[in-house]
């Protein structure tokens, strides 16, 4: 959450892995993507339709 918060615009999977220290390579970015989706059904951040994340 903290990377979505402090980033400059909304953000993609990818975005995230890197600023975590990933690969950008689907094996690494699928579980982030899927953590990503589970904050934002709870309502802690924010997905766009194109699939980009927000903070809330």
């Amino acid at each position: 959450m903290e990377i979505v918060a402090g980033g400059d615009g909304p953000l993609q999977a990818k975005d995230v892995a890197r600023a975590l220290g990933l690969d950008p390579v689907p094996t690494k970015v699928e579980p982030v993507r899927g953590k990503l989706r589970k904050l934002a059904e709870r309502g802690w951040i924010t997905r766009t339709p194109a699939g980009r994340y927000l903070p809330r």
